[in-house]
């Protein structure tokens, strides 16, 4: 009677006498029939959140991250403007708010890292949590790096006027003439600072390997900020959320107040939202919203896997779900307002410069405007057939200076942060005010994310059985990461980071979230995730979470991963260097492809790696669930 009743409690058994006992081996499998009393001790023994708002900021930190800055901007720039929003929500309905769930609720549940997770779905989906561990480590590796250099433009910010403002001058001569580096001169002062004087890039990724030391100190900074971080834990990490994520939003809503304000602001939002629905047709702008849902989210790295592992049972992840992904993707929407209403500002000043150029060009050939030169009436026809042949082709002498050829080129990537936006904060009254808050603010948001990411790095190296306190784990990790990232600090470094954060860390995360995927959908099974949702949360699954984990989820990312795959093999991939007077695009050599191939090898094969030695009985990975 008292075994009948206890069931009927936990497991909810039906009349039906099949699925009572399906039931009740679903729930053992699970860990739901447990006593009161060893699931209090192992709630008791696990390190856990103040409250549920620290647990939701610091979700928030993880996924606001430095790919709402500057890669969405660039992804809608290139498909479409307002048009790749359409693939965009739609690979966030069918991928995003089910693959987040799938991760919060397993580690929920669990109360482990991502390998014990998987090792209780089973001891052959174990390699999903070591696959996981190398990609994080990688991804850890080089977005360090680009804290690192938001902490070097932080601490420039200060100086005044700023070192990037104008071009520095060398003297020479017994009169000490001044004259102008050249190749600051052939470029722009923004783009020689962040290439020559932060970076030193060599023009190509086979010379440059020698130590950049301002990036070294950075980068020690960096690195020494995560491991208080680490030390300090979930309580105190809680507390750093509350202005860590905060204050990006305070900032981000002072320069949206103050990008309205400017003149072009409104050309190059209306540019955001002039759909170009033709570049839809191609495969490459879903594609990349469902890789810019995985760098926005975080999936895949085990992070929310570890987050969940440390709140309560009963804490209702239906929810955590929603608000963290909508209010992430609503982010990267309002970044986009902003970086189009300054790309729009920078057009129209660009526009007016170049403008003037053309007018002093013309003055010199005798012919005058009498100021009939204007943004709306000046276009290379018209000048043309102004010139009548006289002077040549005016193409040849003049520029096209209309706005919205400058807002049809966008950079992405770090260029985004560290040349776009630092020109356009010199048009910026106090621009040393408006570059202090912007950097601080990639500071705050990268750390938020970096952290995020070792949080869960740290519960992964643990549940494999490290043993040594959580400290010493933190101080050796990051000295040995710091360590292993001194080939990122070298001149070449920002190369390497590129193939790393284009190519090897999308298609990492891309795999590991298609093996969690097929491990839920058809080794777990989605009855059972649902039978542990509505244990935890009161709440059945619906037909829609049930048809994206079980059908769409597999056949998109399965798809979309072997499109990747052969792309890859047809075509080799790009970085994009800089040879002292713009960038140009060149190929990665052989060496650096064979690097990358041998790190995705790597992490490809450890999953059926562990399948076989688990089936071979070399090492019982189901130890790993305990």
């Amino acid at each position: 009677m008292v075994k009948h009743d206890l069931e009927e409690q936990r497991c909810m058994v039906s009349s039906d006498k099949d699925s009572s006992e399906l039931q009740v081996l679903n729930d053992k499998e699970t860990g739901v029939i447990e006593s009161g009393s060893k699931e209090s001790s192992k709630d008791k023994t696990r390190q856990s959140w103040n409250n549920k708002t620290e647990y939701i900021l610091t979700s928030l930190g993880n996924a606001v991250g430095l790919g709402n800055i500057w890669r969405f901007p660039y992804k809608c720039h290139k498909h479409g403007g307002g048009a790749f929003l359409i693939p965009y929500a739609i690979m966030l309905l069918v991928v995003g708010y089910p693959l987040l769930l799938m991760e919060y609720s397993m580690g929920q549940r669990a109360k482990k890292g991502a390998i014990g997770v998987w090792s209780r779905v089973s001891p052959y989906t174990t390699g999903i949590g070591i696959a996981s561990l190398v990609v994080c480590l990688v991804l850890g590796l080089y977005y360090n790096v680009i804290l690192s250099l938001a902490f070097f433009y932080t601490a420039n910010s200060f100086r005044f006027p700023l070192p990037w403002e104008s071009c520095p001058v060398t003297y020479s001569g017994i009169n000490m003439t001044a004259t102008i580096v050249q190749e600051c001169a052939d470029s722009s002062p923004t783009s020689y600072f962040w290439f020559r004087e932060t970076l030193d890039v060599p023009v190509t990724i086979d010379q440059g390997g020698e130590l950049n030391w301002w990036v070294v100190a950075a980068s020690f900074v960096a690195w020494f900020a995560l491991f208080i971080g680490l030390v300090r834990g979930t309580s105190s990490t809680g507390k750093v959320m509350y202005f860590a994520v905060f204050f990006p939003y305070i900032v981000l809503t002072a320069f949206a107040i103050r990008t309205i304000l400017l003149d072009g602001a409104a050309a190059g939002i209306a540019y955001l939202f002039r759909p170009d629905i033709e570049k839809l047709k191609n495969p490459a702008a879903w594609l990349d919203a469902l890789t810019q849902i995985f760098f926005s989210i975080g999936l895949g790295q085990g992070t929310y896997i570890a987050f969940a592992s440390y709140t309560t049972t009963h804490n209702n992840c239906i929810f955590d779900t929603i608000f963290v992904a909508t209010v992430n993707s609503f982010t990267s929407l309002f970044v986009a307002l902003i970086v189009f209403g300054v790309m729009g500002f920078k057009a129209v000043a660009n526009s007016k410069l170049c403008l003037a150029r053309n007018e002093v060009t013309l003055q010199r050939m005798n012919a005058t405007l009498n100021g009939t030169l204007t943004n709306d009436n000046v276009n290379m026809t018209t000048l043309n057939s102004a010139f009548n042949g006289t002077f040549g082709n005016g193409t040849d002498l003049l520029q096209d200076c209309s706005p919205a050829k400058e807002l049809g080129s966008i950079p992405g990537g770090t260029g985004l942060a560290f040349i776009s936006f630092c020109d356009a904060i010199l048009k910026f009254p106090g621009s040393n005010f408006w570059s202090v808050l912007f950097f601080f603010m990639i500071v705050n948001i990268g750390l938020g994310s970096v952290l995020g990411n070792f949080t869960g790095i740290v519960s992964l190296i643990r549940d494999l059985g490290c043993k040594i306190s959580k400290a010493k784990l933190a101080l050796l990790l990051c000295i040995v990461m710091f360590i292993i990232g001194l080939t990122l600090t070298t001149k070449k470094g920002i190369y390497l980071v590129e193939i790393f954060d284009d190519v090897y860390v999308g298609t990492g995360l891309l795999y590991i979230v298609l093996c969690e995927t097929f491990a839920v959908a058809f080794l777990y099974g989605i009855k059972r995730l649902g039978n542990d949702i509505h244990f935890m949360t009161g709440q059945r699954l619906n037909i829609y979470w049930k048809t994206c984990m079980q059908f769409l989820c597999p056949i998109l990312l399965l798809g979309c991963f072997g499109t990747i795959v052969v792309s890859y093999i047809i075509k080799s991939p790009i970085y994009h260097a800089w040879d002292g007077t713009g960038i140009v695009k060149m190929t990665y050599p052989a060496w650096v492809s064979a690097l990358v191939a041998i790190l995705l090898v790597l992490t490809t094969l450890s999953v059926p790696l562990v399948a076989l030695l688990h089936r071979l009985r070399v090492y019982d990975f189901s130890k790993f669930a305990e």
